[in-house]
């Protein structure tokens, strides 16, 4: 970095506050000056962050005087100067860290810093649009440019063109550099006299080496001798290592001009192209230090690489090496042999300093200086390299002021979107007398044209009844969105609809009250079908949000919190959130078809309610009463598969049933004495036992809560009334229910056909010992009087239902079941015929009891 550099980085750490000594005559005094004032009440002075290059420094200095003396405004200098225009855009988008090229800090921005000069920031069109895209609404802004454009590339010292003027060469023309017409290497110092190895970087170190320079030299030249090929990459050849030599001269290089760059090779890619296809002679090496990049043109006579504005090589006054106009096409391609194009330099600001200081912004955009004026004052600055910016730019200002009065805006005159403001008062005013600056019009007002005498400018005024204004700046407010209302003029927001209440108009006065029945989940609801719902306890069933809800009550079982609808119980979601979506309690089921039609549950876990269609397990029907074919009710809403082990346990366990009857007979009938035997007494003991067990299984199907230790075994107990689902039952009668009933049923029938069966076969055979049919009547009615509550039981159960909040009726034994279904009907006949033919056979019994008692010559125990 050049020594003028770092003095002025000192220059700054300095000055990095409010300056305290005033340049012009009627400077506004220091305590009369004034901070910004933000959006959100906060003040702070006007930031202003300034490059390291010499132009940027003086031509900030001139604003900074011109913003505090004459506009009045404290300003505060940053005092780490920025390095780069990329830089100069993070500073003033907040950025805290802007300086650190791997984290700007930009995650909690805060604009400090509001203003910066001379920013080449156009040139970086990749970073500019990253930004917008990421910071909308926040990103800098141009304040106007700055009267001058910046040029980058071949320049030529003064000296030479004087050297060539006078022999009537121009030598700032490319043209004259061609060397099959003219030699141009007369103008300028031998090359032997360059110490290349000590004062230029080797090749490799620069862009002469990356494959893209050298192949994009090859393609549009065609020198194969000016490269290195190596498989497919490409690197510019430099015969002694650190310099590159033109096709024109490559055979002769005395007959070179030195073209001497910097960095890690400026422009190369430029020099080694025009060299090829203009024939210009030119030896190209870059320095190998800043150092040597300034000490090496001032020292000899060669073309340089330069920008301006600049203070580097003021002393040589470089003129620009004059090419063909620039192909934007050609250059998109790689060529690069005609002219680069200027660039716009400007003012950057930050993009709330319009809204703050619209004066400083005027003042920004209508300052404009020229290039020669821009180098005059840097020339002054390098000859007094004590003097600070400041004093050359307030120098400047006292010798040019008719030019920069031009400068300063009326404060008073108020842009669109902007207007009066007191700062004496901090309001706006509605006439200019009362008014001393202006400001953008603040959120909740806009921006309105005022005619007076002194003549046009614009005034601040509250947005009226049904409109809003959330931005800053504008010239008209906006209608209040649906769902909102503003009663009166204001700078208020438009307020949201409250609960109960809609608005589905644009600038509403007021807002509509929700239908009979309905209400709002949310403040600022905006349409009376997609806003206003049901209250709590009733849902909507219209199916077409874009209308207004149609509510009905909803039964048992159902939890229909506010806002409810049919969609949202059939899709167990809302897009209002989980506290609005209506569900099936637990314990009652619902079809997905009618899904409003609710269905109680013996069982709470069998139904685990939610949306719908939903049963617990395996379970299936209305309301999840039964199984799928092929498996069985285990219990808890659980369905197990039935397995060939249980199925043929079932068949066993009905063989041995059979034998059991055959075996009963023949025990019940044994030969007795007079004496009530043993053998009566355990059968009549047994028998009161099974009716025991009966009568226990018979409570147990009692709709009661029994305390848990009891509740098992009284579910045990319900075998001995044929509850034998759990059994496995249905792996052998089917999964419907009215089969498995009427397999039940048929138990009693065909024990007392198997006994009689029994006995005809006994008849029938003559090795066997015959029954007698009295004594196989004594044993059908001691089968049928041991059954005789499970038969009751057993009958009786298609006549006991319970009642669905729907109105509709289940079997309780069967819940899928309908009472008064087809199906309920035949179980009814099915369970009214077993209990005539129980009851019958019960009296038959006693009858023939009777008979037996007292007929002559048979013992009463038989």
């Amino acid at each position: 970095m050049r020594s003028e550099s770092w003095l002025f980085i000192a220059q700054l750490a300095l000055a990095s506050g409010t300056l305290t000594s005033t340049c012009l005559p009627d400077a506004v005094a220091v305590d009369q000056r004034r901070n910004l004032t933000n959006i959100a009440g906060e003040s702070f002075p006007v930031g202003v962050a300034v490059f390291t290059w010499a132009s940027a420094g003086l031509t900030s200095a001139m604003i900074e005087i011109l913003t505090e003396e004459v506009l009045g405004y404290n300003t505060r200098v940053e005092p780490t100067p920025l390095s780069s225009s990329v830089q100069g855009m993070y500073a003033t988008l907040g950025c805290a860290t802007w300086y650190n090229a791997d984290d700007r800090g930009c995650d909690n921005r805060k604009v400090r810093i509001h203003m910066v000069m001379d920013s080449w920031w156009t040139t970086f069109p990749n970073v500019i649009a990253a930004l917008t895209e990421k910071y909308q609404g926040e990103m800098p802004i141009s304040g106007g440019g700055m009267g001058y454009k910046g040029g980058a590339g071949m320049y030529v010292p003064r000296n030479v063109l004087d050297t060539g003027a006078a022999e009537g060469a121009a030598m700032e023309y490319y043209k004259s550099y061609n060397a099959s017409w003219h030699q141009p290497w007369k103008y300028f110092d031998n090359v032997t006299v360059l110490n290349t190895s000590a004062e230029f970087m080797p090749c490799a170190a620069t862009t002469m080496s990356h494959n893209s320079t050298a192949y994009n030299y090859w393609r549009v030249t065609g020198d194969d001798a000016g490269v290195v090929i190596t498989g497919n990459t490409y690197s510019s050849y430099c015969p002694d290592g650190y310099t590159w030599v033109a096709p024109s001269c490559r055979s002769n290089p005395l007959t070179c001009i030195m073209f001497i760059t910097g960095g890690d090779g400026w422009d190369v890619s430029q020099g080694l192209q025009r060299s090829a296809v203009f024939n210009i002679p030119l030896m190209i090496g870059v320095a190998n230090s800043w150092a040597n990049y300034l000490a090496l043109p001032p020292k000899y006579k060669a073309l340089i690489y330069w920008w301006t504005p600049d203070n580097s090589f003021l002393e040589l006054d470089p003129q620009p090496f004059v090419l063909p106009p620039q192909d934007k096409f050609a250059y998109s391609q790689g060529d690069v042999t005609t002219a680069s194009e200027d660039v716009d330099i400007a003012k950057v600001i930050s993009f709330d300093l319009d809204f703050m200081a619209p004066n400083l912004v005027k003042l920004l955009g209508q300052s404009l200086i020229s290039m020669d004026e821009v180098n005059d004052m840097m020339r002054t600055w390098k000859a007094n390299s004590s003097a600070s910016r400041h004093e050359v730019a307030c120098d400047w200002l006292k010798n040019n002021e008719k030019r920069w009065r031009s400068w300063i805006p009326d404060p008073t005159v108020c842009n669109r979107g902007s207007g009066l403001y007191s700062e004496a008062t901090g309001h706006f005013t509605a006439t200019r007398a009362a008014a001393d600056s202006c400001r953008a019009c603040s959120p909740g007002m806009y921006s309105t044209p005022l005619q007076d005498n002194v003549g046009n400018t614009y005034v601040c005024q509250p947005c009226s009844a049904g409109t809003q204004q959330l931005s800053a700046g504008v010239v008209e407010c906006d209608a209040c969105p649906s769902g909102t209302f503003k009663a009166a003029q204001s700078v208020d927001e438009c307020a949201p609809c409250l609960s109960g209440y809609y608005q589905d108009e644009l600038g509403a006065l007021a807002c509509k009250k929700c239908p009979e029945g309905t209400t709002t989940l949310l403040l600022g609801t905006n349409c009376a079908g997609l806003g206003c719902g049901c209250d709590e306890g009733s849902i909507d069933v219209s199916g077409d949000l874009s209308t207004p809800a149609l509510c009905q009550p909803c039964l048992e079982g159902l939890t229909c919190p506010t806002m409810s609808t049919l969609e949202n119980l059939k899709a167990g979601s809302s897009p209002l959130g989980p506290t609005t979506v209506p569900q099936v309690e637990a314990g009652y089921y619902t079809t997905a078809a009618d899904p409003l039609v609710t269905f109680k549950c013996v069982n709470t876990l069998d139904c685990p309610g939610g949306t719908p269609g939903t049963c617990g397990g395996a379970l299936e029907g209305v309301p999840c009463g039964d199984c799928p074919q092929g498996t069985f009710y285990a219990g808890e809403a659980a369905c197990e598969q039935c397995s060939a082990g249980a199925i043929i346990a079932w068949i066993v366990s009905l063989g041995l049933v059979l034998l059991g009857l055959i075996w009963a007979y023949h025990f019940l009938n044994s030969p007795v004495t007079a004496k009530a035997s043993t053998l009566f007494s355990t059968t009549c003991a047994i028998g009161m036992m099974i009716n025991l067990l009966q009568n226990l299984g018979i409570i147990g199907t009692m709709s009661v809560p029994w305390p848990v230790n009891l509740a098992g075994f009284f579910s045990f107990m319900e075998v001995f009334t044929f509850d034998i689902d759990g059994l496995a039952f249905a792996c052998i009668s089917g999964a419907q229910p009215v089969w498995r009933y009427v397999f039940t049923v048929c138990f009693f029938p065909v024990g007392i056909l198997w006994l009689a069966f029994c006995g005809a076969v006994s008849r029938c055979i003559p090795r066997l010992q015959s029954w007698d049919p009295v004594k196989v009547r004594s044993t059908i009615g001691q089968f049928l009087q041991v059954g005789f509550s499970t038969m009751s039981s057993t009958a009786l159960v298609p006549l006991v239902c319970y009642s669905h909040p729907s109105g509709q009726r289940s079997n309780f034994k069967n819940p899928n079941i309908i009472c008064g279904s087809e199906s309920h009907t035949v179980m009814v006949i099915f369970g009214s015929l077993l209990l005539v033919f129980g009851f019958l056979k019960a009296l038959k019994r006693c009858e023939e009891f009777m008979r037996i008692s007292g007929a002559p010559g048979h013992d009463p125990l038989h």
